[in-house]
């Protein structure tokens, strides 16, 4: 490695000049932050991996939400199936008009997932080759 003699100056207002002194104090220089953040942010490849990164990330929250919902959604009708089961009060009706849809909703909900799980993934994969 050469040794560093050039020099850039750049103008900042106080407010990013801050942050990026507080961002620095992680790295053995103040330099070595910004060679390093510069290097990052023009990797194409690391870009791509952050944006994906991201998309899994919001798809692992979004996936918590809705798959917590669907399985209450099923707990509930299915308890209420098991109690009108033991009272010998279950009908075909029930079964037909509540929990049938709860759980037609709930592999649904399943299924998309899975296919939004199966593009992130193929995207990560492509991005890794």
């Amino acid at each position: 490695m050469g040794r560093r003699t050039r020099r850039i100056e750049i103008r900042l207002t106080e407010e990013e000049a801050e942050l990026i002194r507080k961002n620095a104090s992680n790295y053995s220089s103040f330099g070595h932050y910004i060679r390093c953040a510069v290097s990052e942010y023009s990797n194409v490849s690391a870009r791509e991996h952050i944006r994906l990164m991201n998309d899994l990330s919001e798809y692992y929250r979004n996936y918590q939400n809705q798959l917590s919902w669907a399985g209450s959604n099923l707990n509930q009708s299915v308890k209420r199936a098991n109690e009108l089961s033991v009272a010998g009060l279950l009908t075909a009706t029930y079964i037909r008009d509540v929990l049938m849809p709860v759980i037609s909703n709930t592999l649904d909900t399943i299924s998309s997932l899975k296919s939004e799980l199966e593009l992130i993934t193929k995207r990560i994969i492509k991005n890794q080759r």
